[in-house]
């Protein structure tokens, strides 16, 4: 564990060479805050350590211990810590990967402030249990590594590639990636290769789930995984599966269901990869497969929330702030837009007669009158009743064409008071809007006049009400 410089005399007794276990001596590197310590330097070795270590003295000495380590665990820093701080000595077994054994283990402070002394031995095992607790550590060290990147990166994608990659490390498989489904189809959307392995991810979209991958399901009855050692076992009872296989190259796989909710939403897989004793694969796979439910799942979450505050739920349509972004957007963009402005006709009618489903459709008539005429991606749903298009970089004659189109349907479709416009500047869309609300207000007037009726529509109570009220304050003497 650590690096430096001499050795005090007085505190490094020669016996100590002498003695039938390893020791060693290390000053504290410590962090900023003067009490956790960072790293450690070697200061003291005997003859028994270095055998452990397989290492001479002179590549110990003065050297920190992730100098000599790389790949060192930072728990021995947490004991030094421990040992520093508490005042007192720390026992206990642990698997050293650092030189590849069980070890038991003291870490006790030195009367001299900053030192720690370390002694261990070779915890004698039975091989059998050895390799097991050493398969124990290993597979345990990739799922905390995994989980680690998971819950630690924001980034969604940067974090799914993050954990293919790191297990990748371990399993050295061809190909290694996750399909998701709903069951009805089924798409590859995050893929690890190794080199000079060709990359599946564009072609393995909205597949078929049943034809695809459906056949899994039947190794899922027994087992917790589908594990195919070698695929000519399908060639029989499944030359589907074995076809779709045998043409991606692949003579071995592993894919684990990820569940969320009791409920498939896809599979983590790899094909080809190398059979190892040292690590549990299908502990590790079946592992990282609950914290990528939880990543997909949140970000199926996250996706859905960000749809719901652009999409209207009804029609499908944008909404109101889609619409505001799309005219903030236009207007510092300028160029030509047409503006539509659409109003459903005696909706409360509708309702009130037909009951609210019957309203319902009406409104979801006139989101695919205005998306058949305009666009889907130019309509928006800004109101109860109230639709507007926007169209930009539209050429007048076609705005004003598609503007005919939508009138000539109207009538067929759904009762629609409209109006319309087209500027050649972004710049003054605002105005354009109130142009063709009052359009619109004109064209619902005429409606209700060739109908007969006689009850004001609501746009124009509400106009008729703000005109009295307006009369009122004129009205106003100021003495």
């Amino acid at each position: 564990m650590g690096g430096g410089s001499g050795m005090d005399k007085d505190w490094t007794p020669d016996i100590y060479g002498d003695v039938p276990v390893a020791y060693a001596v290390y000053k504290l590197l410590f962090a900023k805050d003067g009490r956790t310590v960072r790293d450690t330097e070697y200061v003291f070795v005997n003859e028994i350590y270095c055998e452990m270590a397989g290492m001479k003295k002179e590549e110990l000495l003065g050297k920190s211990f992730f100098s000599v380590y790389a790949n060192g665990d930072p728990i021995w820093m947490t004991y030094c810590t421990k040992a520093y701080q508490e005042g007192k000595a720390f026992h206990d077994c642990i698997y050293a990967p650092e030189i590849g054994h069980w070890l038991d283990f003291t870490i006790m402070p030195l009367k001299i402030p900053g030192y720690v002394a370390y002694t261990f031995t070779n915890v004698d095992l039975d091989r059998a249990q050895q390799l097991k607790m050493k398969r124990e550590y290993t597979t345990n060290d990739v799922i905390l590594r995994i989980s680690k990147i998971l819950n630690g990166e924001d980034d969604y994608e940067t974090a799914m590639n993050h954990a293919l990659r790191e297990l990748s490390r371990v399993l050295r498989p061809d190909r290694l990636y996750i399909l998701e489904t709903d069951r009805k189809t089924v798409s590859n959307t995050f893929e690890w290769c190794a080199a000079g392995v060709k990359s599946e991810l564009a072609t393995l979209q909205q597949l078929d789930y049943a034809k695809y991958i459906g056949g899994w399901e039947r190794f899922l009855e027994t087992a917790s995984s589908v594990i195919i050692d070698d695929i000519e076992v399908l060639k029989d009872d499944d030359p589907v599966d074995y076809e779709n296989l045998r043409r991606q190259g692949i003579e071995r796989l592993i894919a684990t269901p990820i569940y969320h909710g009791g409920r498939l939403i896809g599979y983590l897989c790899a094909d080809n990869y190398e059979r190892d004793d040292r690590i549990n694969t299908v502990a590790v796979f079946e592992t990282v497969s609950y914290f990528i439910a939880a990543k997909l799942a949140n970000h199926r979450l996250v996706m859905e929330l960000n749809h719901l505050s652009r999409y209207d739920a009804l029609t499908g349509l944008r909404n109101r702030n889609a619409f505001n972004l799309a005219v903030d957007t236009l207007m510092q963009r300028r160029g030509a837009v047409g503006v539509v402005y659409a109003d459903v006709n005696g909706l409360k009618e509708i309702n009130d007669k037909y009951g609210h489903r019957a309203g319902d459709e009406a409104l979801k008539r006139t989101a695919d009158l205005l998306a058949d005429c305009c666009g889907r991606e130019h309509a928006y749903r800004v109101g109860g009743d109230e639709f507007l298009v926007l169209m930009p970089q539209v050429a007048k004659q076609e705005f004003a064409e598609r503007f005919a189109q939508l009138r000539a349907r109207v009538a067929d479709d759904v009762s629609l008071a409209i109006g319309g416009d087209w500027l050649a500047d972004a710049a003054e869309l605002d105005e354009a809007i109130s142009k063709t609300d009052r359009r619109m207000y004109r064209d619902k007037v005429a409606h209700y006049e060739q109908v007969g009726k006689k009850e004001l529509p609501r746009h124009e109570f509400y106009l008729t009400v703000k005109k009295s009220l307006q009369d009122k304050v004129n009205d106003v003497k100021i003495e």
